[in-house]
């Protein structure tokens, strides 16, 4: 047994092509039926096909096992950086990858064009606060009312600039409308003249882990095409929760 010919077993398998019988790879493959047997012989012994009732075969659970090594070993970070090189370079505008720290969202990385005219205030490292922003509240719309409850109890609300939201009710009316969005939308909250957009990204658990946004000034944002920018970011997004 080969193993470009074991590979292209296994390469048959997809999201939309989740099971396939002896005869379907014989004859997507060109090899005898024979030899699809005892392909498939070994690879049921190493866990890496099942067979169903009805003589279907889909992967295996050895995949699970080689996914969580994956997992494991690519950080947050690694994964999603050349994803948001890529949107900077088309989108010429800063790129920002944030998580939640306790009442706070902290900045993981950035992606900034050369000779941006302004700048935003994110860089690696830096706590913000979850309750304004896009980067933040693309984090915040998603958790729990005892969060949003805690921030205001521990005084932590308050003005950064003249657009900031203060009101706990505006806030969460705001915060519904990124979950029934998908995403959310921020001009001027944190920084004079900026304006962003950040998407929530999701776990295999269906949890936030991090958000990804564009920012840039408001001068050249309103230029921008929002649909392009959202479908994107969230087809971006799609990508990296594959790996999550």
């Amino acid at each position: 047994m080969t193993a470009n010919k074991v590979l292209n077993i296994l390469t048959l398998f997809t999201m939309d092509n989740r099971s396939m019988k002896v005869d379907e790879i014989s004859n997507e493959l060109d090899i005898p039926i024979s030899s699809v047997y005892r392909h498939i012989r070994v690879l049921k012994e190493y866990g890496y096909l099942i067979e169903d009732n009805y003589g279907n075969y889909k992967l295996g659970y050895k995949f699970l096992e080689l996914a969580n090594i994956v997992r494991a070993d690519i950080s947050l970070t690694t994964l999603v950086k050349p994803h948001m090189d890529r949107l900077t370079t088309q989108f010429r505008e800063t790129t920002i990858l944030n998580v939640i720290s306790g009442l706070n969202a902290v900045c993981l990385t950035t992606s900034v064009i050369d000779n941006a005219a302004i700048k935003v205030s994110s860089a690696e490292g830096k706590v913000m606060p979850l309750f304004g922003g896009a980067s933040a509240k693309a984090l915040l719309a998603y958790q729990n009312e005892d969060t949003i409850n805690k921030i205001f109890e521990k005084n932590l609300v308050h003005k950064y600039t003249d657009q900031t939201i203060v009101e706990k009710e505006e806030l969460m009316a705001d915060l519904l409308q990124v979950k029934r969005n998908g995403y959310s939308v921020s001009l001027g909250e944190l920084d004079e003249g900026v304006k962003a957009y950040g998407f929530p990204i999701f776990d295999s658990k269906n949890k936030v882990v991090a958000s990804l946004t564009i920012a840039g000034p408001d001068f050249r944002m309103k230029h921008r095409n929002k649909e392009d920018i959202v479908k994107a970011f969230k087809d971006t997004v799609e990508q990296i929760e594959f790996y999550l």
